[in-house]
């Protein structure tokens, strides 16, 4: 085995060491780098110098023309349709005929609703005249029983003394039995007069209501127009077999036409009250039409969290089912503050800039909004603000209670 020598070794342990040794002295020589200070990030912002104000917010939105007065025209009885005098979207007067029915089951009807009620009422004064007879009568036979009454008393009286025949007694007592029978039967039918006249006179009534239907009935064959206004469609032509309250046509009269709006829930409590405290509320369309409030729905619509206002307008608005872009300005407010709407955030916070030029997030009230001479403005109320403050009214995602910002203007 061939052995390493002595010198061999110490010149790499030599190496190695100078390389240790400069290595070390590399880098203990190195330069240091200087530590320098950042300043912090300002943002340069636009503000507002607000000033508490009295101001009505404006609601803006689209409402579409309804007419609750608006009618469908039902067939009262069955029968057809003899002739149609309208079509869909014709202009009428009110009592303008628009379909005539066939009217002869109507007559007939009449007719003979008629006819039982002058039976009635001929058999109502028959009974009265009888009745009246029948009381003379009675008088008469009352005093035909007396005569005939002392006639048998003297008749047994002459039997007596035989002086006449069994036989004139027995027609003296028969007389008498008869004419008692006879008495009877009036005083009976005198009883029963009182029970016979509530019957006629509840069947007269019968009858006179038989009447009044059957001219109803009749009367219906003539389909007039309730008023003036326009026919919105129709459901038959001449010809045609119609039931009992089949429909014929949908009449929209002129009067009576509204406005419906949806507003949010907020808007609508507010609108309530005004009518509740007999607050004017002033409102227009962008057609120049002036509008009255004259209700508010009572429940909240389905899946829209909205509710519907009710207006109606002095000059005529336009036909049914248009949509029109409708402007509410609602009861004014106090201490409030208009804002562009850039200056909300998150729905309910605005920033306003400290004397050392932080922001500082407050939390307002919103209360509505109204057109601004360029955009929209938003009103909101907050017992933190006072006139004077400055508020942030840029745009800044990075907004934050204790940002450092420059404004600008």
């Amino acid at each position: 085995m061939r052995r390493i020598p002595f010198q061999s070794i110490a010149v790499g342990l030599a190496i190695f060491g100078a390389g240790i040794g400069g290595f070390f002295l590399l880098t203990q020589s190195k330069p240091t780098a200087e530590i320098r200070e950042v300043p912090a990030a300002v943002w340069r912002v636009s503000t507002q110098t607000i000033q508490l104000q009295t101001v009505s917010p404006v609601f803006n939105g689209f409402g579409s023309v309804q007419n609750p007065d608006t009618q469908t025209l039902k067939a009262r009885i069955a029968t057809d349709v003899a002739a149609l005098h309208v079509r869909e979207g014709a202009r009428t007067e009110a009592g303008r005929v628009l379909i005539e029915l066939d009217a002869t089951d109507a007559e007939i009807k009449l007719s003979q609703a008629k006819a039982n009620l002058a039976d009635a009422k001929a058999n109502l004064i028959a009974l009265n005249a009888t009745e009246s007879k029948d009381r003379e009568a009675l008088i008469l036979d009352q005093e035909a029983l007396d005569i005939l009454t002392h006639k048998l008393a003297r008749i047994q009286d002459l039997r007596q003394r035989n002086l006449t025949s069994e036989q004139d007694l027995d027609t003296a007592r028969q007389a008498v039995v008869s004419q008692k029978l006879q008495i009877n039967r009036r005083e009976l039918a005198l009883a029963t007069v009182e029970s016979k006249r509530i019957q006629l006179t509840t069947a007269i009534q019968r009858f006179d209501a038989e009447v009044r239907a059957a001219t109803r009935d009749f009367e219906s064959t003539q389909v007039k127009a309730p008023a003036d206004g326009q026919v919105i469609e129709v459901n038959v032509v001449a010809g045609d077999r119609v039931q009992s309250n089949q429909h014929l046509l949908i009449f929209a009269p002129d009067s009576g036409r509204e406005i419906r709006v949806q507003v949010p829930a907020s808007v609508g409590l507010a609108l309530s009250n005004a009518i509740r405290t007999q607050t004017p509320v002033t409102a227009s369309t962008d057609r120049g039409h002036q509008l009255q409030l004259t209700r508010v729905s009572g429940a909240v619509r389905d899946n829209t969290g909205s509710i519907d206002a009710f207006f109606t307008s002095d000059t005529q608005l336009p036909p049914t089912g248009s949509v029109l872009s409708v402007s509410v300005e609602l009861v004014a407010e106090s201490s409030v503050v208009v804002l562009p709407t850039d200056a909300l955030y998150g729905g309910n916070l605005i920033y306003r800039v400290t004397s050392d030029n932080t922001l500082e997030a407050v939390t307002v009230e919103r209360l509505g909004q109204r057109p601004g001479e360029n955009k929209t403005e938003i009103l909101v109320r907050s017992a933190e603000i006072q006139t004077g403050d400055l508020i942030l009214v840029s745009r800044l995602p990075a907004a934050v209670t204790g940002l450092k910002v420059e404004v600008i203007q």
